[in-house]
């Protein structure tokens, strides 16, 4: 019972450090930055405010 447990475990510990992070641009803050950065480029405000 006991090896089955620490198998299950370090199987997770495994599985988990393969996935690889999400990329910044798809967070809440990379978006808002996005979106920042987006209106100033392409003069949708001349100076949004920054709210992120």
């Amino acid at each position: 019972m006991k090896t089955c447990v620490v198998l299950f475990v370090s199987a997770l510990i495994v599985l988990s450090s393969c996935a690889s992070p999400k990329p910044y641009y798809e967070t809440k803050v990379g978006k808002k930055k996005q979106k920042y950065y987006n209106a100033i480029q392409f003069g949708q405000k001349k100076k949004p405010k920054m709210d992120f």
